[in-house]
């Protein structure tokens, strides 16, 4: 089975000094078939315009202070399969999109996240949480060697970090 197609979308606001390394990280994925969508106040985008593939990125000039309605712009804009976000002040690994994508390959699965780590690149920000319907959170056991397929039990949801997750295009909100 061949890999998803992929958009990757960075929402940017007030951070144009982080954006440039979060975008080189991107330009450098080991990933078949994805695209960038970049959803930037214009100093952002004037950040990105620096850079050798700006032209190779889709661009919405966005300055409101409201990541997720400029998180469902960068889903209107998108054409991937599976629509990925990754915040202005991270920096990817090569193989983030090839693990962040693997389980798709399994029909059922609709949403997929992994840990975060911290800035000093080490420990970690966040791991697997599940969510009860107030918000609070439980940590989850699973391997941090191999990909988990979770489901959540009754009552609680399994809680993902919007700076590495990814969604199925056609369960997305817009």
């Amino acid at each position: 089975m061949s890999a998803p197609s992929v958009s990757v979308i960075v929402v940017s606001r007030g951070r144009a000094a982080d954006l440039p390394l979060c975008l080189l990280g991107v330009s450098q994925l080991d990933f078949p078939l994805f695209e960038v969508v970049l959803v930037a106040d214009e100093a952002g985008l004037e950040a990105a315009r620096g850079l050798p593939f700006f032209d190779e990125l889709k661009t919405v000039t966005f300055e409101e202070a409201n990541i997720s309605k400029a998180r469902n712009l960068g889903i209107s804009e998108a054409a991937g399969e599976i629509v990925a976000f990754i915040d202005d002040d991270a920096v990817p690994e090569p193989t983030w999109l090839r693990y962040l994508t693997a389980g798709f390959s399994e029909p059922e699965v609709a949403v997929a996240g992994g840990f975060v780590r911290g800035r000093n690149g080490i420990s970690f920000q966040w791991k697997a949480r599940s969510v009860d319907c107030f918000g609070d959170a439980t940590p989850l056991d699973v391997s941090e060697d191999k990909i988990s397929i979770l489901t959540p039990t009754n009552g609680r949801a399994i809680k993902t970090e919007g700076t590495n997750m990814a969604v199925r295009r056609d369960v997305s909100a817009p």
